[in-house]
């Protein structure tokens, strides 16, 4: 940061995927594609919370014996638990 205004220095670069001129906050150093703030959002994958595209998985919990989807594979080295007793766990 600028210590006189708060203002974040800004490089000049060509976007990686669309080759349109654009600034980022940091300096790039030539070893990873930089985007542009559109191309940027079709790389990263969401974060909504909402699962999105994320592959789910069946599983049955290890407290009350009920149906779970998780998004991992489970493998049966760690107990998986449904939403409700995950949250028991949790706390």
């Amino acid at each position: 940061m600028d210590g006189n205004n708060g203002e974040r220095e800004m490089f000049d670069v060509k976007c990686a995927e669309c080759n349109v001129d654009t600034q980022v906050p940091f300096n790039p150093t030539g070893d990873r594609p930089v985007y542009c703030s559109d191309c940027f959002k079709k790389q990263r994958p969401s974060r909504d919370g909402g699962g999105g595209d994320r592959q789910m998985f069946d599983a049955t919990c290890a407290d009350c014996g009920g149906e779970a989807k998780v998004p991992f594979n489970p493998t049966g080295d760690r107990p998986v638990y449904c939403r409700d007793c995950f949250a028991k766990h949790r706390n």
